[in-house]
């Protein structure tokens, strides 16, 4: 079966006219996803989103905007901080350091705040719509403050810029995970802290001063993991051994994807080395996580925005490491709207290609199939 038909045959679009759309998106006469507390199109854009003042919050439980911060900055340091790593130094570089580069870099204070504002909406359902609107305010305004520095990077800026686009990583995985969360493109679907990841990695390549400043430490304690990346020998691991002979057998008239999706599963075996060795500790874990990542190319990127069998096989196979990280509770939830989202991509045969994957990270699909 081919790719084109196979992917054409089965694929769903929506495609639903409103007019109840929020007023930015109206005036710049652009399609709104109408999600709440912001809609996509203006957190994309960094812009306030009348959405936000729609959230009913009761005026008596709305603490003063000082004190507010105050109080999102004392959980962050106190625990959002300790989450976003297992690693004790790089726990307390969150916790100590890049608060203080936030007292003089206002859209790393905002990052902050709306991480931290994120955090406790998980777990206080009294606050929670107050809190997720803030944290979507506060993530645009740091937005709207970073993103018109990227292209003149500099020694100065390169770091600040770095921590900054991290949170934004951490906010796109923390945020409450809608039906939509996913970049359509073309006729694929790209998670989109894919792209904020490696968009990281060409900041980081683009500036080398970064490697010697506060920030250093986060690469630095990942070198001695990343040299046994590249050089161990990872086991061969049965599921993916079969997937990549399915994938030679379905791609021996085009060499260059074969190449593309068998670099992808030469990564994600090494990524699976990091999750199943008893030696490794979690945050090799973790690293091997977003290891993989890194590693996969723009052809591959270009597989998946095609909407590509194979390539969206794949995938499935990494939303299972996604899946045993789901104790960070910025990774909740993301395994299962992957693989999710995926099978409504693919086509009969190849759904049965990542039965093992659909197994491992516990969905039913028959509650979907319809």
């Amino acid at each position: 079966m081919s790719q084109s038909t196979g992917v054409a045959g089965s694929r769903r679009k929506w495609h639903t006219k409103s007019r109840t759309g929020c007023q930015t998106c109206r005036s710049r006469k652009i399609k709104c996803d109408e999600r709440h507390p912001s809609c996509l199109n203006c957190i994309k854009k960094g812009l306030h989103c009348d959405f936000i003042q729609t959230v009913e919050s009761p005026i008596s439980t709305v603490p003063h905007p000082e004190t507010l911060k105050l109080e999102l900055l004392h959980h962050f340091t106190i625990s959002t901080a300790i989450t976003l790593s297992p690693d004790p130094q790089i726990r307390d570089l969150w916790r100590v350091v890049i608060p203080q580069m936030a007292f003089t870099t206002d859209y790393l204070l905002d990052g902050i705040l709306a991480l931290a504002a994120l955090h406790i909406a998980r777990y206080n359902s009294s606050r929670r719509h107050f809190l997720l609107a803030y944290a979507i305010e506060r993530q645009s305004a740091s937005l709207s403050k970073a993103l018109p520095l990227i292209p003149g990077v500099t020694p100065q800026t390169c770091s600040p810029l770095f921590v900054f686009g991290v949170l934004m990583l951490y906010f796109s995985l923390a945020r409450p995970i809608q039906e939509d969360d996913m970049l359509v493109l073309g006729n694929g679907v790209i998670p989109e802290w894919l792209y904020l990841l490696r968009g990281i990695d060409t900041l980081v390549m683009a500036e080398a001063s970064i490697f010697s400043s506060p920030v250093s430490l986060i690469f630095k304690s990942t070198w001695g993991s990343m040299d046994y990346w590249k050089t161990h020998t990872p086991e061969k691991y049965q599921v993916l051994m079969e997937l990549e002979e399915r994938l030679c057998a379905e791609a021996q008239t085009d060499e260059a994807r074969l190449l593309t999706l068998q670099k992808a599963i030469e990564a994600l075996k090494r990524s699976y080395s990091f999750l199943y060795s008893q030696h490794m500790k979690d945050q090799d874990k973790l690293r091997g996580f977003f290891q993989w990542l890194f590693e996969i190319d723009d052809a591959y990127l270009e597989l998946l925005r095609n909407g590509d069998n194979g390539a969206l096989c794949v995938l499935a196979f990494y939303a299972v490491l996604v899946k045993n990280l789901e104790r960070y509770w910025w990774v909740d939830g993301w395994a299962i709207h992957l693989i999710r989202g995926i099978y409504m991509l693919l086509d009969g045969e190849h759904r049965l290609w990542i039965r093992w994957a659909i197994e491992e990270i516990g969905w039913v699909p028959e509650a979907y199939a319809h």
